[in-house]
């Protein structure tokens, strides 16, 4: 049997096979009976849109599932017990199903999530899904509901007139059919009519929308009768006005766009006939009809996959007619399918025979029985006799070290085998043989004879880090002396020891205040800064260099002597000694400042100087009038010229650390003498040479061989021609305010030699055995655990943590070590005739006589010495500290115990110490490598600090984007007339980029444990007016350029995209880091206060410490105590009805929803309805899961 041309059916073979054929288009394959097909109908039909599963609903109210392509059944379950299913969904966790009265949900195994059933669900037919969590349900009745899945609740009920019984998605509208015939062009959002067409006389069967194309199938009024209507109906969308329509051959009473084809139509009749058909005029039209294969039913239900490949139609005989294209050999329902979960198999047991014994037992598993049921293999008891397993001897160690307390006995822990584990050695009877013969672990394998007991307070401390960073961190547990640390996280952070010293030098801390240059990388402008932050941060809470840290990266100097350890190869970096770095350290960073302030100094002056009106001279030019003039200097011009260039090379460092000296250097053969003068601003010890004549040296003898060396070396005679001996001197002419001297102690020959000294000066005043020389002061190990027994606790030595262990250590009176001393706390330097002499006070009571020259002699005393921790149990706690002798200028703010002036500056720990430990050396693990020397009289006038941070920092500065210009400008700098005054608002907020990331590691209970935080950049900083006529407009929206390389530019919440940061591709308005510091700085100083979401992690990072009084955090304002913060998108869309951070996060667009939340707040405050706003917020927070509702 086949159609001919005109539709009808005729048996016999075809004419023309090419024409009409079912074997060039589907197949029916399968003829399927559903469950309850005997006495049901199939009434639903759906392929699932994510597995390979085909969903069955018939008129009893139960839903089954056929994987194919076989068409075996899955899974089967009821809905519901009488009412038919009208329509089945299918979403990414489970399907929805549609009956007259209910909507359930259920996951695709059968197990039902929950059903929902109100007054509103009445007579329902159709649904719709608008996103993953809203669907719209029509019915027969007069209501259309907008209903909620992640809620489970109806969220809009719209009255729509006749009823919707057919809702077909458009990207415009929502076409929604009632049985009249008349389809509705609804607005997604609000639900309105946009737009009405009428598309059949009689009434509307069925319709589809593909594109703009929107083709009706339905009946006509012929004669006062219903009759099916042989022509669809097809409009145009964009016009809204109806094409023209299409003929088919066969009752049209279902149609469905082909998915895979967008021209492409199936109409089904009610008897099971089908025909495809086109929207489009082809040149050579073809006919395509088949149809199922049981006579007498009617089709009720009819699907067709989304890759095109399969059909499938519902009978009321309750049979499933599947059909598929004939072009592929195996069809599937989606192109790209997630597997189906299956039941798990059975576990099959191996059988064995009973006199097998060489197959274990233990392949079958115990059943699960109750205890009053015996098993086959228990022993009677009458066998059995209950005996004790004898424990393990105790180590004949432990009894020899054993210290009785009443019936308790102490011991030192062995370590013979690890914490809680006791081996078992079975042998005869379960005894063991020998102890001597248990396994250790390889940590315990270790000889531990070098073990050196490192004071707590010096060693390297680690920060716990978990998800809110190192929020949750008590850094005042390390920390009351109301100083401010340093972290260490960041890379090359082994300066934070000599940071600190250089910021408790008084008048350094001055010159760096008041400096401020143009350049961009410039570490004294840096160093400024820190030095700012320290002065003004909370007390006990430590700051962050990052700042300073990444110019200094960027110094092509540092790179060159090796001092960014990023840059090192990682081999490098373990060979790398601390103690040699920070002394290069040391020597780098007082040349830079010097030649720093000297380029500032010279550039202000040339701004100074007003050029003269060029005016021609002919003596000027004696070339040109054709004579020559000889040009006669007299001796004191070219004295007052040398003393210019010499004024030009002085800056405040040199006058604060350099020592001026003369370099003579005299031929030995023909006695030609060079001289040479120059500034000294780092002395390096220099130690004797064995054997040497002399055995006892005073620290005064080598300090003055090293400020006055002389030494006999070959070097270029230019009056020789040719390499000659030389004796090189260097005479001190002036002497220095501050002394500055590398002890070089990184090498072991010189470590030797100071450690000979200290113990030569110990044997002068006891008769003390040098092999005691390591006890250490204070050396109790602790613990971050708190004692059991809190303040009353009175063991000596306690490991754990008390409330007192930041008191001063009182150093043993019977170790002489610390009490005498080789480095003396003070000295006195005299010039005298080109002459140096260096000698020890001993008292403060000791006066100079009256014959020296009061101009030439200084008295020095150390103020500062930074450590080499040498922590022998792994290299990644070495550490740097600074030992610093405060000033009293810097306990104005802050409460100063009595006559303590001495304070161990460790990262963010920090103790107060004796004066005696600063000049107690332990060189097995605390060995000097940088000592201060400061002379109260040359640093008792300290400069003026003078702040220049003006109103100018503000103006609109030049973008560094190449081919950004006026493009890249999204904001309107302040006006002349606009003049910020103390309290007003300003709304902040900033982005940021990673440059390195986070540094993680699985801890053995199988949770993250983070060994490194992040390195956040800021990228971004954003500032808006909070009054005035240009209310919510911004400022500032600088785009901060980076030099250094990016691993994720977090474009999802930041906004910031690659090429955005760099000058030669930006097209935004891209600046310096310091100059959008400098413009925060300014805003700090005059007093405004910053509104914003989060502002104390974006202050952290970009190195800024502002008030507590001058920030508004709308994450602390809107805060229950005990509970999560919320995020701004949340608190913006409940409080403000505003969806920000749709796609990507926008500085500006936060700023702004931060000053409208403060408003609100301030509102709520006035009417005295804060806390009722936030019970409200935290309810419907819980309620949506902390998710802003996509509609």
């Amino acid at each position: 049997m086949y159609f001919d041309n005109t539709g009808l059916a005729v048996v016999g073979q075809p004419e023309n096979p090419g024409l009409v054929g079912m074997e060039e288009d589907y197949v029916q394959t399968h003829c399927i009976l559903a469950d309850g097909g005997d006495r049901f109908g199939v009434s639903a039909l759906t392929f699932d849109k994510q597995e390979e599963l085909l969903w069955m609903g018939n008129q009893g109210g139960h839903v089954t599932s056929y994987i194919a392509p076989g068409f075996s059944k899955y899974t089967s379950f009821q809905i519901h017990a009488t009412e038919e299913v009208r329509q089945i969904l299918t979403l990414d966790d489970g399907i929805l199903v549609l009956t007259a009265s209910t909507l359930r949900y259920q996951i695709r195994r059968g197990i039902p999530v929950y059903t929902h059933t109100s007054q509103n669900m009445n007579e329902m037919q159709c649904i719709l899904q608008m996103s993953p969590s809203r669907f719209l349900l029509g019915s027969h009745r007069e209501k259309l509901i907008d209903f909620n899945l992640s809620v489970g609740k109806e969220t809009v009920v719209t009255e729509v007139g006749e009823g919707c019984v057919m809702l077909r998605p458009h990207s415009r509208f929502i076409c929604a059919g009632n049985p009249l015939g008349r389809i509705d062009l609804r607005d997604p959002n609000s639900l309105n009519v946009e737009h009405s067409i009428d598309t059949h006389t009689g009434s509307l069967s069925d319709f589809d929308v593909q594109g703009n194309l929107l083709v009706t199938c339905g009946f006509s009024n012929r004669h006062n009768a219903m009759a099916v209507d042989r022509f669809l109906m097809v409009y145009d969308l964009r016009m809204l006005r109806a094409v023209s329509p299409m003929q088919t051959v066969i009752d049209p009473f279902f149609l469905k766009f082909v998915p895979s084809i967008s021209s492409r139509l199936a109409v089904v009749s009610v008897i099971g006939q089908i025909q495809l058909l086109d929207t489009i005029a082809l040149a050579e039209p073809k006919l395509c009809l088949f149809q199922m294969e049981n006579p007498g039913a009617l089709c009720l239900t009819f699907d067709i996959s989304s890759s095109s490949q399969i059909m499938a139609c519902g009978d009321n005989a309750g049979h499933i007619h599947a059909f598929s294209s004939s072009n592929s050999s195996v069809s599937v329902i989606n192109t790209y399918s997630r597997p189906c979960e299956m039941p798990d198999t059975p576990t099959v047991y191996p059988s064995f025979s009973i006199d097998d014994y060489n197959t274990p037992l233990s392949i079958i598993p115990m059943p699960i029985v109750p205890p009053e049921i015996p098993l086959a293999s228990d022993w009677p008891l009458h066998l059995t006799q209950r005996v004790y397993r004898k424990p393990v001897g105790i180590d004949p160690e432990i009894i020899s070290t054993m210290k009785m307390q009443g019936p308790i006995g102490y011991a030192p822990n062995p370590k013979t085998s690890r914490r809680n584990q006791v081996p078992y050695d079975f042998g005869q009877n379960g005894y063991s043989h020998n102890m001597s013969h248990i396994n250790r672990s390889p940590k315990h394998n270790e000889d531990n004879s070098n073990f050196i007991a490192i004071p707590k307070r010096y060693r390297k401390v680690d920060v716990k880090y978990n998800k809110m960073g190192t929020d949750d961190f008590q850094f005042d547990h390390y920390n009351k002396t109301g100083f401010s640390g340093l972290e260490a996280t960041l890379p090359n952070s082994y300066c934070n020891g000599m940071l600190q010293v250089l910021y408790f030098i008084e008048p350094l801390r001055a010159v760096l205040l008041s400096h401020s240059c143009t350049k961009e990388f410039c570490l004294s402008c840096e160093l400024g800064f820190l030095f700012h932050m320290l002065s003004t941060s909370s007390q006990n809470q430590p700051c962050q260099p990052g700042n300073f840290l990444r110019a200094f990266r960027t110094v092509p100097e540092a790179s060159a002597l090796s001092l960014i350890l990023s840059d090192l190869h990682p081999d490098a970096k373990q060979k790398m000694e601390l103690s040699a770095l920070i002394q290069s350290w040391n020597r780098f960073i007082l040349h830079q400042m010097h030649v720093e302030l000297i380029e500032t100094k010279k550039k202000n002056e040339d701004r100074k100087v007003s050029r003269k009106p060029f005016i021609y001279k002919e003596t000027d030019f004696p070339s040109i009038s054709g004579e020559k003039i000889k040009e006669k200097k007299t001796a004191a011009d070219i004295d007052a010229k040398l003393e210019d260039e010499k004024r030009e090379d002085i800056s405040e460092i040199s006058q604060l650390f350099g020592t001026k000296q003369l370099q003579l250097n005299c031929c030995l053969k023909c006695n030609n003498e060079v001289r040479k003068e120059s500034f000294l601003l780092a002395c390096n010890l220099v130690y004797p040479s064995f054997p040497s004549g002399q055995d006892e040296w005073s620290f005064c003898d080598i300090l003055k061989r090293s400020l006055c060396p002389k030494q006999t070396t070959p070097a270029w005679c230019e009056n020789c021609s040719k390499f000659s001996p030389t004796s090189q001197s260097r005479v001190l002419q002036s002497l220095p305010s501050i002394l500055s001297i590398n002890t070089g102690l990184h090498n072991v020959q010189h470590k030797q030699f100071w450690q000979t000294q200290m113990d030569k000066v110990v044997a002068k005043v006891s008769n003390l055995d040098v092999n005691n020389r390591a006890s250490t002061p204070t050396a109790v190990l602790g613990s971050s655990k708190p004692c059991r027994y809190g303040d009353h606790c009175s063991r000596p030595g306690c490991r754990f943590r008390h409330s007192f262990d930041n008191a001063v250590p009182v150093p043993p009176s019977k170790n002489p070590y610390c009490s005498n001393n080789w480095l003396p706390h003070k000295v006195q330097l005299v010039l005298k005739e080109d002459e140096l002499e260096i000698t020890k006070i001993e008292s403060d009571k000791e006066e100079v006589s009256a014959s020296e020259d009061i101009h030439n002699m200084k008295k020095y005393e150390l103020s500062a010495v930074v450590c080499y921790i040498n922590d022998q149990s792994t290299s990644e706690k070495r550490n740097l500290v600074a030992l610093i002798r405060v000033p009293d200028s810097y306990f104005k703010d802050r409460d100063k115990e009595s006559d303590q002036t001495w304070y161990l500056f460790n990262d963010f720990s920090i103790s107060p110490v004796s004066s005696h430990e600063a000049t107690w050396f332990s060189l097995d693990w605390k060995i000097p490598c940088v000592l201060f020397y400061t002379c109260n009289d040359g640093v008792g006038n300290t400069p003026e600090v003078k702040q220049k941070l003006l109103r100018d920092v503000l103006l609109e500065d030049t973008s560094l984007a190449v081919t950004g210009g006026s493009r890249g400008i999204s904001f309107s700098p302040l006006q002349d007339n606009e003049i910020l005054k103390p309290g007003d608002l300003v709304a902040m907020d900033a982005e940021f980029v990673t440059l390195n990331q986070e540094e993680a590691e699985i801890r053995s209970d199988g949770k993250m444990s983070t060994i490194k935080p992040s390195q956040m950049s800021v990228a971004r900083i954003t500032c808006i007016r909070g009054s005035g006529q240009l209310e919510y407009t911004p400022f500032i929206d600088d785009y901060i350029s980076t030099q250094e390389q990016v691993v994720d530019y977090l474009t999802k919440f930041s906004g910031i995209k690659p090429g955005d940061l760099d000058a030669n591709f930006s097209s935004k308005h891209l600046t310096t880091l310091k100059s959008t510091y400098k413009k925060l700085r300014y805003l700090i100083d005059i007093g405004v206060i910053f509104v914003g979401h989060g502002l104390k992690n974006d202050f952290r990072v970009i190195n800024l410490v502002v008030p507590p009084e001058q920030i508004v955090d709308t994450v602390q304002l809107f805060h229950l105590p005990h509970h999560r913060m919320v995020s701004l998108r949340f608190l913006a869309w409940h409080f403000l009805g505003m969806k920000i951070q749709s796609e990507t996060h926008d500085s500006i667009e936060d700023a702004r929803a931060a000053l409208q939340l403060y408003k609100k707040y301030k509102q709520l405050e006035e009417q005295k309805k804060v806390g009722d706003a936030l019970a409200e917020l935290y309810e419907t927070g819980k309620l949506l899961n902390w998710k802003v509702p996509e509609d």
